[in-house]
């Protein structure tokens, strides 16, 4: 049983013993964190690695299901498939690309989008790119119009660029990028956000290339990770700070005596 004594002047001493108890606690208590948020930190790190979603991923969902039209893009990477018919309105040619080694015209196509299947209750235009050619190759475009299916997976836009000056090619219009919003001034409203890369093509065009397999890490868990790192490295600083400052209580203790 540990007794309290008086010191020199009558004040009382701290307990004997009491001193190891503590700095031992606070020991066990730095390495607990350290070790506890070391772990978290790892599992969260192995969960962002895990959960990295691929570029093509899943079999193709409803349209619906991934993004609608007028709203904030979304879905990218994802498989799709829809019904509908090619509205009867200019396409979209976006020059000085290459594909393949090769300078390339992109084609993009205005696919109506029935409003039993936009999940919107109203008719939309979907950007569908169907196919590339050589530059030097590009003298007509498809016509449009006709019932179609398309499939394929979500991409994003790109920002606006200004339409380069060229001869116009039958009732394409030139564009400088693949901005759906430049298309929104020239196609039925309202406009998909994001365009789909069909996996078939028009005759006479080629299909464009598959994406390339990469992913992208989960960026909330990295975070957390970060965070429980950085939590278990502050406890650890603080109970080993308050060992630097009281631990030598109770040698001095000892040497006073």
């Amino acid at each position: 049983m540990t007794t309290t004594e008086s010191g020199p002047n009558g004040t009382q001493r701290r307990p004997r013993g009491a001193g190891w108890v503590a700095v031992g606690t606070a020991a066990l208590l730095g390495v607990a964190a350290l070790v506890i948020g070391g772990l978290l930190g790892t599992w969260q790190w192995d969960r962002a690695h895990q959960q990295a979603s691929a570029i093509e991923p899943d079999p193709p969902a409803p349209l619906a299901d991934v993004m609608r039209p007028a709203e904030p893009g979304r879905g990218e990477g994802r498989l799709v498939e829809v019904k509908g018919t090619w509205a009867e309105v200019g396409v979209g040619l976006v020059p000085g690309r290459e594909v393949d080694g090769t300078e390339a015209v992109l084609l993009v196509m205005p696919f109506e989008v029935p409003a039993s299947q936009t999940g919107t209750g109203q008719a939309a235009t979907l950007p569908v790119l169907v196919g590339w050619k050589p530059a030097a190759d590009v003298v007509d475009v498809p016509r449009t119009g006709g019932e179609a299916s398309v499939s394929g997976y979500v991409r994003g836009g790109e920002g606006y660029e200004a339409p380069p000056d060229l001869e116009p090619i039958g009732s394409a219009i030139w564009l400088g990028s693949m901005a759906t919003s430049a298309l929104a001034q020239e196609w039925p409203a309202p406009v998909y956000s994001y365009l789909v890369v069909s996996d078939t093509s028009p005759t006479g065009w080629n299909p464009m290339p598959p994406p390339e397999d990469r992913s992208r890490l989960d960026i909330r868990s990295l975070t957390y990770s970060a965070e429980w790192w950085l939590f278990g490295a502050f406890g650890a600083a603080l109970a080993f700070r308050w060992i630097r400052d009281n631990g030598a209580a109770p040698e001095a203790e000892k040497e006073s005596e």
